[in-house]
This record gives structure tokens, sequence and C-alpha cells, in this order.
């Protein structure tokens, strides 16, 4: 993960106990995790999961760990030193350097095409409407729709992410609604994820980190 320009020199602290991170630079990830502790310069960081199981990773390898800190993103890089005994306890990350506070939103919103369903509310009878995802990061998405949706109101909306991720089903609260002409969904419907569960969160954080990586990689060979 390349990282982002900095604000100022102004240091962050170190995320507490109980912080849910995304480890970026480590293989199969971005990973998530939660802090179990913090000891000088040590994080006790728990193992992601996958499919239910823990997740093995390689020490002495460098990497980032992202959080927020107060709605503030921020990073620290890191190399995981010690793994959990037999299975259990937590992985020991040494961070290196001082953490840092970064210019980014507090949840990366990647431009991305997907086709998605919409429907309003509980209306589970209700024939979705057929969407298209403008861009989409783990707190909301920006769709493209054939007809307007009042401000406030509440969408439960399918997201054909593909792959590993699969499909998304999330409910959201339409924040925005702008008429854009033209086209078949002139309609462009910004929605505020409402409570996504821990594993739809870690899931779509990943997919999204991944987004964001081949983005970046296209734009290194563009230029």
């Amino acid at each position: 993960m390349s990282a982002p320009a900095r604000i100022g020199h102004d240091p962050a602290p170190l995320p507490p106990r109980g912080t849910r991170v995304v480890l970026d630079g480590l293989p199969g990830g971005p990973w998530t995790s939660a802090v179990e502790a913090v000891r000088d310069d040590v994080v006790l960081l728990d193992a992601p999961r996958l499919g239910g199981r823990p997740v093995r990773l390689p020490l002495r390898r460098p990497f980032v760990i992202a959080y927020a800190h107060r709605l503030v993103p921020c990073e620290v890089d890191a190399e995981l030193v010690a793994e959990p005994s037999g299975g259990r306890g937590a992985y020991a990350a040494r961070v290196s350097g001082e953490p840092r506070r970064i210019q980014r939103r507090r949840a990366v919103r990647v431009p991305v095409r997907l086709i998605a369903r919409a429907s309003l509310g509980d209306d589970h009878d209700g024939r979705p409407v057929g969407a298209v995802t403008e861009n989409l990061s783990a707190a909301g998405a920006l769709l493209r729709l054939p007809h307007a949706i009042g401000v406030d109101s509440v969408m439960r909306v399918s997201v054909e992410c593909g792959g590993e991720a699969g499909t998304m089903h999330i409910a959201g609260r339409v924040v925005r609604c702008d008429l854009v002409p033209g086209g078949d969904r002139p309609w462009r419907v910004a929605i505020a994820f409402l409570d996504l569960p821990q594993p739809e969160e870690d899931r779509l954080v990943r997919f999204v980190f991944g987004c964001e990586r081949l983005l970046r990689r296209h734009d290194g060979e563009a230029g």
C-alpha cells in the first residue's frame, strides 16, 4: 500500500484495545482484525478469520495497520514478530515510526460499476429495481437508478461484487438524490449503509481495498 499524503506532521496515537483495524500489505489481504492490547511499541492483534478459520500470517514482513481515531483515518507501519501459540492468542506486531494521520476518507471509496438491485424499506414482495453503482465504500454507495428516491428513505440493495466477495445484501439510507439527464438511469442516489454485521463489513472492506489496489496498478501501468 503506498502511503497517502499526510496532514502536516501531526502524529496520531496507536489504536487502543478494541479498535477495528485493517492489515494491509500481507498476503491474501487486506485483512480485518481487532486490537487486544498495546504494550509500548507492540500491538497485539486478533488473528483474522476466513471461513471461520484463523488465517496464518507471515512474520517479519512489513505491512500497514490502518484505523480511525476520532473519525480521523490513521496508519502506522509494522511487522509481525510473534504468532498465536497453538492457534490461540494474538499476533504481536511491532510498530516502526510514528502513527500518522492521513488524507483519506474514513472508508475508502472507489469508482466501480457493478450491477445492483434496489428495493424500498421492508417491501420484500415488491419487484427490485435494476441499478448500477458509480462508486462503493464500506460506508456507502452511489447508485444510478431509473427514478428518484426520497431522501431519508431506507433501501435494501444487493450488489453483485463477483469473485470471493459474491453478492452483498445491504440496507442503506438515502442521503442525496440528484438528476443527471441522459441514459436509462438518470437519477444519482447516494446511500449510507446501516448497521452492517461485522462479517459483512469485513467482506466489503476486503473487496473495496482490492478494487483500490487494482486501480492503482492500472494507473501505474498507464503512466
